[in-house]
């Protein structure tokens, strides 16, 4: 398929030649139109030159602008494109007969559109139309918590766009349908100059957040229980009924990612065992009593690299678990032999792939893997994967319409998938404004290899009967409810003792 790529000569950022990129990887044939426009203005450009500033402080600045060589050819008169890109701010269709595709940045097309809303503090949401028709044909809110600064920022957006783009033009050039949205009102944003106004605030901020993590070791994570009898968090989406225990941690390390298990007649908490001082984590488990005790951590499982939310299966009468292991970019199943320190790995489930908090569901002879995917480009919370197998061990497959869903606030896993009367629920995270930092409960309204939906049910934030801004992971094993979130921990006690106090649970904020 010839793709023809529509770009401002004045704008061409490094995400438009990632997408090119992508495009020739999938072997479709892409040449390069330029055209002329409105050069960034002097205001954009002090923005770009203050953002590089900030992002200095703690990594290599990205470069603003590539080189039209380095994007693609540019199209002589005899290229014929069968698509057609226009990621300019004015998109026009050159052609009736052939399609024309456009990105619009939180309702307008173009870049300015974007830096708006982000300099403005809004939700950042990249649309995939027809130019022709204004049809929206695909949509994806981004998440931005790896972006540090402006530019990052805009660029995580963007990427996600040309996510949306890449899915739609593999799925055309198959013969596949995608799902059909609503229409798009291009007039609904009013398209403003970015504000130095909000600038200020963004380094205020950024500054902020530099000088927590020199006073407190960050983020540090904790994990609280409680008996319930009936309706929990997931059935209500409220903090209603006894408050949540949080369980004392060690100060130079952190549990995260409970995961309650029964094994051989005894409750026990899988957990991440995050220790700062060597920035990875190790999976834990603390022995829960019927009565509340909660023992010690034991060590189950350590790697070289970095481990955590262990997801427990009981399968066939043995217990395995899927922790994540991203920085080695595999899913790997390990078996226990003897609980709780000793197991092996029997099956790599995934390969070469970068896939965050996998959970895995049998629904009736086939298994079906949730994952948040990252590609290196965008934020690491917002892709939703689905592999399914007949079988536990494989061959796992993907979905052929992956990423199912771009959304930082309903994609990434929070915890166990459950049944209730037959229908299926997960919680996700809603990692929209920070990550972890609240978590919905969405019913999946259809599984196939056809499609997926989800609806949102209820909706659960930190606040008096949990403080700390977050909360990361839901899980319920009989009466026993667990959930975590983060405090702030200072690096000296004195400190610690007089913030402690601030996040006791029903406590004064």
């Amino acid at each position: 398929m010839r793709i023809l790529l529509v770009l401002p000569a004045a704008r061409l950022r490094p995400w438009m030649r990632d997408f090119a990129d992508d495009l020739r990887a999938r072997r479709f044939d892409v040449r390069l139109r330029l055209v002329d426009g409105d050069p960034p203005s002097t205001l954009l450009q002090l923005v770009f030159e203050l953002d590089r500033l900030l992002v200095g402080w703690t990594r290599t600045a990205p470069p603003d602008s590539v080189a039209a060589a380095d994007v693609a050819a540019v199209a002589d008169a005899a290229f014929r494109p069968d698509v057609v890109v226009d990621l300019t701010a004015d998109p026009v269709v050159p052609d009736p007969a052939v399609p024309t595709f456009a990105v619009a940045f939180c309702g307008a097309p173009g870049e300015t559109a974007l830096f708006t809303t982000l300099t403005r503090g809004g939700a950042a949401v990249a649309d995939v139309y027809d130019v022709a028709t204004g049809e929206l044909v695909e949509r994806a809110r981004p998440s931005l918590e790896r972006a540090i600064g402006l530019v990052e920022a805009a660029a995580s957006v963007a990427a996600r766009a040309a996510t949306l783009l890449l899915v739609r033009l593999v799925a055309l050039r198959d013969g596949r349908s995608r799902p059909r949205l609503s229409g798009i009102d291009l007039d609904r944003v009013a398209v403003r100059t970015p504000s130095l106004g909000r600038q200020p605030g963004a380094f205020a901020r950024a500054l902020a957040r530099y000088v927590y993590h020199l006073v407190c070791r960050a983020p540090h994570w904790r994990v609280g229980w409680r008996f319930v009898d009936g309706p929990g968090l997931a059935e209500t989406g409220d903090f209603e009924g006894a408050l949540f225990r949080p369980i004392p941690d060690p100060g130079l390390r952190c549990f995260a990612d409970p995961f309650p298990v029964q094994w051989r007649g005894e409750t026990h908490l899988l957990v991440e065992d995050f220790d700062h001082r060597l920035g990875r984590g190790t999976i834990s488990t603390l022995r829960v009593g019927d009565d509340g005790t909660i023992g010690p951590a034991v060590p189950v499982l350590a790697e070289p690299w970095h481990l955590s939310y262990p997801y427990p299966i009981f399968h066939d009468g043995a217990f395995y678990m899927v922790p994540e292991s991203t920085a080695r970019r595999d899913v790997t199943l390990y078996r226990c032999l003897a609980f709780p320190d000793r197991w092996e790995p029997v099956a790599t489930l995934l390969s070469d792939v970068c896939a965050s908090d996998v959970s895995i569901v049998r629904r009736g002879d086939r298994w079906w893997m949730f994952s948040t995917i990252e590609d290196g480009r965008g934020g690491w919370s917002d892709m939703l994967a689905i592999h399914s197998a007949p079988s536990l061990f494989g061959p796992w497959t993907a979905h052929r319409d992956l990423p199912l869903l771009i959304d930082a606030g309903a994609a990434r896993s929070a915890g166990k998938p459950f049944e209730r009367d037959g229908r299926l629920f997960r919680p996700v995270q809603d990692c929209s404004v920070v990550y972890g930092g609240g978590i919905d409960v969405v019913e999946v309204t259809r599984l196939d290899d056809e499609g997926y939906r989800q609806v949102t049910r209820h909706r659960i934030r930190s606040g008096r009967s949990w403080p700390g801004g977050r909360v990361h992971t839901l899980n319920r094993l009989g009466r026993l409810e667990v959930i975590d979130g983060v405090v702030a921990r200072p690096r000296w006690d004195v400190l610690h003792r007089m913030v402690e106090p601030l996040f006791e649970p029903g406590g004064r904020r």
